[in-house]
């Protein structure tokens, strides 16, 4: 899906202007009524292939996870949101991560994080032959609204590190 960041840059300067009173009075839903969103005119769909059991996969979840005493927690506080990744690797579990996203409720995730990072039941699925491999770092990602940042700088960055991995399959998985 191209993206025209010289169209999107400021309209978004515009609606942070235009809305930081609101964003630090807690207003979340006037200001995303407001918010410069970009609409695809194209959905870059690629077809499943493949056996799952001869392939690797990975994991992204934008459920603001990161590694608690290892890693610093997302900026939860500016109206940009905070475009950096975590990475996660494979062999952590629950009681290692923490979250730090300020726009859903956590309740749910820290009862089975599994719900926003299925990490444990893709374990179970390459345990069982289901999957023939799971990756051995996966990515978190928080609350963002600078998408000419995120696109332009951390997004390419981590491609590189999925490609460098040799995933065939990411899961993608939206909070």
């Amino acid at each position: 899906m191209p993206v025209n960041l010289e169209n999107f840059k400021p309209a978004y300067d515009k609606w942070v202007e235009e809305s930081l009173v609101d964003y630090k009075a807690g207003n979340m839903k006037e200001i995303v009524k407001n918010y410069p969103f970009i609409e695809s005119t194209d959905i870059p769909w690629t077809p499943y292939t493949g056996n799952p059991s001869d392939q690797t996969f990975g994991l992204i979840s934008s459920g603001g996870l990161f590694l608690r005493d290892q890693q610093p927690p997302f900026n939860t506080q500016s109206i940009h949101g905070d475009t950096s990744f975590r990475e996660i690797p494979k062999t952590s579990r629950q009681a290692d991560l923490d979250i730090a996203h300020a726009h859903y409720d956590h309740s749910h995730a820290r009862q089975d994080v599994n719900s926003i990072f299925p990490l444990e039941r893709f374990l179970e699925l390459e345990a069982e032959g289901i999957v023939g491999k799971v990756a051995e770092k996966h990515y978190s990602l928080s609350y963002v609204n600078d998408v000419a940042a995120l696109v332009a700088e951390t997004i390419p960055e981590l491609l590189t590190r999925i490609k460098a991995q040799g995933v065939d399959v990411l899961f993608m998985v939206p909070v």
